[in-house]
């Protein structure tokens, strides 16, 4: 839900600039930036779902749909049944035949899993400058991307702690993981996240429950998640 407050910010994670891999028997790794966590699951690592709750038991999750007070804005699919409509344009991460896909504007009609976002950052390596030109995409806030590169691996790119950053800034930034497609997940104070494995973990919330619940934030109503295999 897109919605400035003051916002109170629990992050744990490596220091800038580090690299680690989040679990000794796998590829998949976690970078760090300035502005940024970003994480790449290599292909073929993680069993990925959709869940209309943060899945705190899984090894990551990371919020998705862009939501009313109501609802989730766009198409939810959750074992193959359908939670939420889909909406015209925007983006899509589903799960088809047990493989995860990032698509910046289509999603077959028969899935395991889906989740819709309303905005897409890249698409075909070409990035969407239409949506750079809003105004809305001009504000700094926490953002996130979630992208897929030609080999199939998973990247998402998100705020950190201090990273208040332009849609613009997010899309260049992104570029050098060389993602074909990418959708941008809801931002602002629904941001939250977690990486885990036996080397630790990443979590970032950008407004925690607690006082979500006192200023009257709704949570996020959809969430992506993924377990090492």
């Amino acid at each position: 839900m897109i919605k400035q407050t003051i916002l109170l910010i629990i992050s744990f994670g490596f220091l800038s600039g580090s690299v680690s891999n989040i679990n000794e028997k796998y590829k998949t790794k976690v970078f760090s930036d300035l502005l940024y966590n970003i994480v790449k699951i290599e292909n073929g690592e993680m069993e990925f779902g959709v869940s209309e709750t943060r899945p705190d038991n899984s090894d990551f999750y990371i919020n998705s749909n862009f939501f009313t007070t109501e609802a989730a804005i766009g198409l939810v699919i959750i074992d193959r049944k359908r939670k939420s409509r889909r909406v015209k344009g925007g983006g899509f991460f589903y799960v088809k035949n047990g493989k995860p896909y990032v698509s910046a504007k289509k999603c077959p009609y028969m899935t395991e899993y889906s989740s819709q976002t309303i905005l897409w950052g890249i698409d075909n390596g070409k990035v969407n400058e239409d949506l750079i030109s809003k105004n809305h995409a001009k504000q700094k806030r926490y953002r996130t991307l979630m992208g897929q590169n030609s080999n199939g691996d998973i990247i998402i790119v998100s705020s950190n702690r201090i990273g208040f950053v332009t849609i613009k800034e997010l899309l260049d930034f992104s570029k050098r993981y060389d993602i074909i497609d990418g959708i941008l997940l809801d931002g602002g104070t629904s941001v939250d996240y977690k990486f885990s494995g036996n080397n630790g973990e990443v979590k970032f919330a950008s407004v925690p429950d607690v006082i979500k619940k006192e200023v009257g934030i709704k949570t996020p109503t959809t969430y992506i998640y993924g377990n090492f295999k």
